[in-house]
């Protein structure tokens, strides 16, 4: 049996059909919440919401929570696909302009394919080649390129095509990776320390934002600031021994009523590259978020960078995200 609002209205998913304390709610005019409190289980389309799906999610969970076990699958695919697109507005530096059926976010002032960029796509095939080209005039007219966020569950099934006809080009494959194991020993060079960053670091985050990936200084300073706007948002910096300054960056946040925690990329300067730098900021990045409470981990890893250490760190793949490029970076 298909789930609709009417089907909601109507008492046909009642509360004692779910696992206790869990509760199914609309979101907008698209989606169904599965949620229990502030906790949010999953997430549905109402076309493709089937009431035995959405049962075996609430008892799932349910069984979880009573043994402790990590995030589902589900949650799991939700911070993959959606993590670059939960960052808060910052008006005149990093707007949220909305297009139909797609998440996004823009920088007025930079041309960059992670500062401009839409995806989770949710377009069908009639309204698909206008959105694109929607899209494309909003950053045309600012003279920016934008990235297309491509992951799994974007819809239509033919949108890499219809992507490629409109002149976007795959720019990044990526790999989406998982660790539930948040207790695994990773061994670090014992030349490298890591710490926390602070707002008196702001100056050399941004300077090693900007070199170590690189970004443009604009869209580093941006980022920097935005990660602390979100509750459990960090930035880290690593020291290598006999160097007197910060080597490497990275940074980490946990979802809004999550047990996941999301490792949002690092970068290390290329001379200092092959110390074991990654490691031991992975290591400290995952012993902070076991001590907020968080079961799981998850990353999107270039394919040619940090996935293959990834891999060798203990996370597994679940699925590929892409970004697709428009215009001139």
């Amino acid at each position: 049996m298909n789930i609709s609002k009417q089907a909601i209205a109507n008492g046909a998913l009642l509360p004692d059909h779910l696992a206790a304390g869990v509760e199914l709610h609309t979101e907008g005019d698209h989606f169904l919440i599965l949620r229990c409190g502030d906790e949010i289980i999953a997430h549905y389309m109402f076309d493709g919401a089937l009431v035995g799906e959405i049962l075996k999610d609430a008892n799932e969970w349910y069984e979880r929570r009573q043994h402790n076990m990590a995030a589902s699958e589900k949650s799991i695919l939700h911070a993959l696909e959606n993590s670059m697109f939960m960052f808060p507005e910052i008006p005149g530096h990093w707007d949220l302009p909305t297009f139909p059926g797609l998440q996004a976010h823009a920088t007025p002032e930079v041309s960059h394919p992670f500062g401009n960029m839409v995806g989770v796509s949710t377009l069908t095939q009639e309204n698909a080649d206008s959105v694109i080209a929607q899209v494309q005039n909003f950053f045309a007219k600012r003279q920016h390129a934008v990235g297309w966020w491509l992951n799994p569950s974007s819809t239509p099934v033919d949108l890499v095509s219809k992507l490629e006809t409109a002149g976007f080009t795959k720019v990044i494959e990526q790999a989406g990776l998982v660790l539930t194991d948040m207790q695994r020993d990773m061994r670090c060079n014992p030349l490298v320390t890591v710490r926390k960053a602070t707002r008196a670091d702001r100056d050399t985050l941004i300077r090693l934002y900007t070199n170590g990936y690189p970004l443009p200084e604009k869209l580093s300073a941006i980022y920097c600031d935005l990660l602390w706007r979100i509750e459990s948002g960090n930035h880290y910096l690593a020291f290598l021994d006999g160097v007197k300054e910060p080597v490497s960056v990275s940074s980490m946040f946990a979802p809004a009523n999550s047990t996941i925690a999301v490792m949002q990329g690092a970068a290390t300067l290329s001379e200092y590259r092959g110390h074991g730098i990654y490691t031991a900021m992975m290591s400290k990045r995952l012993a902070d978020a076991r001590a907020m409470g968080k079961d799981t981990a998850v990353l999107q890893g270039d394919r040619k960078t940090s996935a293959p250490i990834c891999v060798k760190l203990g996370f597994k793949e679940v699925c590929s995200i892409d970004i697709y490029m428009w215009g001139n970076a």
